[in-house]
Parts: structure tokens; sequence; C-alpha cells
């Protein structure tokens, strides 16, 4: 460990891979006291400035493989620390009590100009090229959500920070302008997260399954015991990932499984899935209340506690039956779409298909706020004995219509006229993609998507626009755009994909491969606000497609989550890195907050899979545990542009009303005596002394 007061000429580096960073304290008599960035590269030497910062200590020290720098009371009460994770280089204050964060002040030389963006992101010009630091994202340990928190540039050109809401000033307050979080979520057994969800406070809501009788749960959770081989569980993590809000068990005395979740704005959660449970918790005013055959679907909606159930139910017929994904629009009706080899599934008189028409058929069901009837159902196949159909991931829009993307053998599939691709494109399955109106009567448009391979639709999402965005696994000869990011094949049994349809269907706007020379899967899909898609599976690929910012850059395991970002267009990756320890990982759902953040759920065998410090589950539980990893986004957007021209002066408006009158004020000083008026007319005369007397 190295330690230098700032009396001293010493230095500190930090290398992160082959990047060094040089840390050289200046004299005290300077009234700048600087800290030099120099980075080994071609790129021009950019130095970090602090500004009126304290008498400080510089310390180093090596924890494990982190290599730290620690500026101890940099400013009054304030530290900062600079550190590697990942081969990235990063750095956070700690605002300790009784400290003021107006202090932190910053600058850069050999710059050209640093220009903050409207919602608080830096943009750091230098002649070779734009450096951007995204905005800050502020936590304390035992607060429920971040604390938003933005870069400004004040007049005398320094950079500081705005916290933008209230905070505890009796805890340290953390300052990092790139903070994520990632934990396990397991006990000892095995553990799988499957689906995933955020809310407006980003809280990130989980569902899979657990086979561990020591599964983390949380006092006054629905459930807190393991009840069969097998149950489903849903866990709400607080966002920084630092505390469970809640988490339970859901399942009867045999084997469950949670497959699909989503949230209202209530903060209720809706789970589907499967279960073989005759005593699965099904609710009173259920729609179906009964095991139908050996194993049905499940809809449950919990509390915002997750305390008690406001509905569950069974969905299902003799056969077998399995809801994999679930959708909920803003008046509480719940949409699921799944598997079914059922000929009696529950379907509604005038749905779109009311006969089953393959070995296994896709199904589609609207299901009341109250869980206690069918606004429609209806099955979605096609062949006869040997058509498999099958739902994988639903999302419904503003008005109601449902799109549905998933995976068919049938070559008599339903499609529609002027749809993409009509034509089964042979192989062992095509993925499709289908928009059903609101009513569940009749399709808005239809169509396949494969190649001769062995094509699937695994995840949906869909923008403002109406557009849809599929991620999956594809073979080669896949429909690929001529523009697109990767249009060969990478090799091995399957790449995964990810393809946008414009809103009519009749068109790819773009599709790409995305994957290396070993077997790549994609799982999960979501689009933020700007129309760039988030993707995750799995791969085992060497050569995986990552980007020179990736939180790992290279395989460790036998297979490896990957989360990557495609670019607007889709002929190009903002991000993309693979995420894994030495065991097996999968990437198995995806889902973005308002703010862009992208929150990711799936499972891990590796006991050492990359956490953070402070999480919910730092250590590997056993067997095999679900993990949850939350990432700053990266914007769309770039520098604000110029100001418009001003707009023409609106009328003016009506005149208010006339206000109330004043108290009366006191009394003025006395005026000046005024000039003395014309003289009066005389009056009468009077009776002189004696005139009448006697």
């Amino acid at each position: 460990m190295l330690q230098a007061s700032h009396q001293y000429r010493t230095y500190a580096a930090l290398y992160c891979e082959e990047d060094g960073y040089l840390f050289l304290p200046e004299k005290i008599h300077f009234s700048i006291e600087p800290v030099y960035l120099s980075k080994n590269t071609e790129l021009p030497t950019i130095t970090l400035l602090f500004h009126q910062s304290n008498p400080y200590t510089l310390i180093q020290k090596q924890e494990g493989s982190k290599n730290t720098i620690l500026y101890k009371e940099l400013w009054p009460n304030i530290d900062a620390l600079f550190y590697c994770t990942k081969h990235r280089f990063k750095y956070e204050f700690i605002v300790n009590p009784g400290a003021h964060i107006s202090d932190i002040q910053l600058s850069y030389e050999g710059i050209d100009r640093v220009t903050p963006d409207s919602i608080g992101n830096l943009y750091i010009q230098t002649s070779g090229g734009i450096l951007f630091e995204r905005k800050p994202v502020s936590y304390q340990q035992f607060r429920e959500h971040e604390i938003a928190t933005r870069f400004y540039l004040h007049k005398d050109n320094h950079i500081r920070f705005i916290v933008e809401e209230e905070y505890n000033h009796d805890q340290p307050l953390i300052i990092d302008p790139e903070v994520f979080y990632s934990t396990f979520l397991g006990g000892m057994d095995m553990d799988r997260g499957n689906s995933i969800a955020v809310d407006s406070f980003r809280s990130a809501y989980i569902t899979g399954f657990t086979e561990s009788t020591n599964f983390p749960t949380t006092s006054g959770a629905f459930q807190t015991t393991l009840r069969g081989n097998r149950d489903a569980f849903v866990t709400k993590l607080n966002t920084t990932g630092s505390s469970l809000i809640y988490s339970t068990y859901l399942g009867g005395s045999d084997i469950d499984n949670g497959r699909g979740i989503t949230v209202d704005d209530t903060g209720s959660a809706y789970v589907t899935g499967s279960t073989e449970s005759t005593n699965f918790p099904i609710t009173s005013n259920a729609f179906q209340t009964f095991l139908a055959g050996g194993i049905d679907a499940f809809i449950t909606k919990l509390n915002a506690m997750g305390s008690s159930l406001l509905f569950s139910t069974y969905l299902g017929g003799s056969n077998s039956d399995i809801g994999q994904s679930i959708a909920v629009d803003t008046l509480g009706f719940s949409y699921v779409t799944g598997e079914t080899t059922s000929t009696d599934f529950p379907v509604t008189t005038g749905a779109f298909q009311t006969i089953f028409a393959g070995a296994t058929d896709a199904f589609v069901s609207k299901l009341s706020p109250s869980g206690s009837t069918l606004s429609y159902s209806t099955y979605l196949g096609g062949n006869g004995s040997d058509g498999t159909n099958e739902g994988e991931s639903i999302k419904v829009d503003s008005v109601g219509n449902a799109y549905v993307a998933g995976d068919t053998s049938s070559t008599n599939f339903p499609v529609t006229s002027g749809a993409f691709q009509t034509m089964f494109a042979g192989g062992v399955e095509d993925a499709f993609v289908t928009k059903l109106n609101a009513t569940g009567t009749a399709l808005i448009y239809s169509t396949y998507l494969g190649g001769p391979g062995n094509d699937e639709g695994n995840s949906i999402d869909i923008d403002i626009d109406g557009a849809a965005y599929i991620a999956g696994e594809a073979g080669d000869g896949f429909p690929i755009t001529t523009d697109a990011f990767q249009t060969i094949f990478g090799g091995g049994q399957n790449d995964a994909f990810v393809a946008k349809l414009n809103p009519s269907g009749s068109a790819l706007v773009y599709s790409t491969y995305l994957g290396g020379a070993g077997e790549d899967d994609g799982f999960g899909i979501s689009v933020n606000s700007f129309g760039s898609a988030w993707t995750t599976g799995n791969t085992e690929s060497t050569n995986f497609p990552i980007t020179p910012d990736a939180i790992q850059d290279n395989l460790r395991g036998t297979n490896d989550a990957f989360i990557t970002q495609i670019s607007f267009a889709g002929t190009g990756i903002s991000f993309s890195t693979y995420l894994g320890g030495s065991g097996a990982d999968q990437g198995r759902a995806i889902t973005l907050d308002r703010f862009g953040n992208a929150y990711v759920t799936g499972d891990t065998q590796s006991a050492n899979f990359p956490t953070t410090p402070g999480v919910v589950q730092s250590q590997f539980g056993g067997d095999r545990d679900a993990f949850v990893v939350k990432l700053g986004t990266r914007l769309a957007t770039g520098p604000t542009g110029p100001t418009g021209p001003t707009g023409s002066t609106g009328a003016i408006g009506a005149t208010g009303p006339t206000g109330a009158t004043g108290a009366t004020g006191a009394q003025g000083v006395r005026g000046p005596r005024g000039r003395r008026g014309p003289r009066g007319p005389r009056g009468p005369r009077g009776i002189r002394e004696g005139e009448f007397g006697e």
C-alpha cells in the first residue's frame, strides 16, 4: 500500500489492462491541486483538476484484483475513489455527513470544450474525438431507490454535481457516474430466473423457479416455504440491488414454474407459468379453480407488498398447457400466450381460432382485471398431428392489440395477405410474428420469419409507432437485410438474431445475425424510447461480437450470457459484452426502465459470476443460481442542438378580476394653512341700548 500526504512530491499509478493513469499531487501552495490522468494511447493527454480542495491523503490499495486509489478528505468530509473494474476506469465521490456537495468542483485540461446536455450527461470534446460521461447516479446504502443527480457546468466552467431530490444527510451519499449492480439470487439447489420487469420506481421484479428450501424470502411474504419439488418464485429488488422488498415462493405440492412477469402502475405483479400441482394457490373468484390436465398454465396477480394474491387461476384443458409470457394493459386486463396440447383448452365464442389444429398450438388469452372471466381466448396454429406451434412472448399496445412471437413447424400457420413472409421456409421450424385485434377475433397481420434452418422467435417488444422487434435464434439462410450489422451466419448450430418489422408487418426494417463461431441464442429483447433494441441470451462463441467498452471481453466458461444494444438502424452495435464466470451462464430476459437502464435475469452455474459490492447476495448459493444485473444505459442521443427561432407572440390574455380593496392607510401629516376667504355679507343691525326702555 502506498500512502502519501499532499506535502510531498509523490505519485501513484493505476493500470486498467494496458491503459495507465498517473496520479500526481502538486505542492500545497498551488491554488489548484491537480490529478493527472495520463492515458497511454495516441489520444491527447487529458488532465482532471480538483478545485479548491483540502490538504488530502493519497492512499493506494490492492484489494484482490481491484486496484484502487483513494483521495481521503479531498474536500471537507468528501472522499474521491478511483479504480478499474472489468478493464474500465471509474471514479466516485463519497459525500459523508456534514459535507456540502457544492464543494466538489472539477475541470479538464487538454480538451477543446465540455458540454452538458439537457438531462445532465457530459460531452467532452477533444482533438481525438468526443468522450461521453453518462449522468451520475447517487445512492445511499439503505435507500430504496437511486437519487437523481446530474452534471452541471458552472459559469466559472467548473463541473459540479446537482442532486435533484432530498436525501438523508446523516448517511453517506455515493456519487458514481456509472453505477450498476449484479447479484446472485438463489439457495443451495437449482434456481433460475426466467423473466424480469421493472416499475416506475426502478424496482426489479423477477420470476422463475427454485428447488431450494433456503431460497431467499422475506418476512410477511405470501409463501415463505417450498411446498413441492419445484416452486415458482416472485422477487422484488430495490433500485440498488441491495435488499429484497419482497420475495415469495409460489406453488403447490408438485412442480411449478414461473415463466413470465409484468407489473402495473400500482406495483402489482402479474405472473404466468405452468403447474402440475392440484393445490396450486388459487383465489375463490378465479376463472378456473381446478387443475384440468397433467400440466396447466396459471395466471397470478400479487399485491404490491407481495403478501397476498389479488387473483390466481388455472388456465388449461385435459392435456398439457404452459403459460410462457404475460402483458397487462392500462385497464388491468392481462394477456397471456403459451402452448397447449389440449383439444378442450378454454376458448371463447367468436375468437379468431376456436378449433385445435396441430399436435401443439399456441394460444392467446385475455383475462379480466378481476381474473374471473376470459375477455377472449383463441388457439393460434396450423397443420395436423405433426404441427407444432408455440407462443413464446407477448406485448400489448395502447389500444389493446396483442403482438405475439413464437415458432411453428406448420406449413399452414395462419398468415395474412401482404405479410412479409407468407410461406413456410422449410427446416425444422420458422419463427412467427402475429398481431391480433383488441377483441381477439381477427388477425391484423401474421407472418412467418425464417429460412431453411431451425428458427425460433423467443421474445418480442414494440415501440410507440407499432413496429415489432423480435429476438431469437436462427440458422444459415435466415432473412437478413443488406446493410445489417452482421449479414453472414457466424457458425455453430445457430446464431442469435434481432429483427424489426414495420408497423404493418409487411417488411423488415432491419434483420441481423448476432453471433460467432459457436452456438448463440437470443432469449430476450427490450426497446428504449429512441428505438434502440437491447437483447440478451447465451453464447458459446469465443468471437461473439463485443464493443471496446464491454464489461467482460472474453468467454470465461462453457457458455456465457451476453448483453447487446443494437443501434437504431440495425447497422451496428452500440454496446455488447459477455457476462459470466467459469461455468455455464445464460441471459434469459431483459427489460428497460424509463431512464434506459437495462435489467437482465438468467441463471448461472459459476461460483465466480461477477457481482458488485453491497448487493443482496454476493455469494453463490449452490448448484445453479438465478442472477439479476442492472446496467447503466448508453443514450442514443447526441449533444443538444442549436436553439430554434423564437415563435410568434401569443394573444394577450383576458384581464383578471379586480382585487379586493386594501386596508385604510395611516393619517398623513397636516398640510399648510390655506388663504383667507372673502368677507361675508354684513348681518342685520342689532338693537340699540335703551331704545325700548321704559
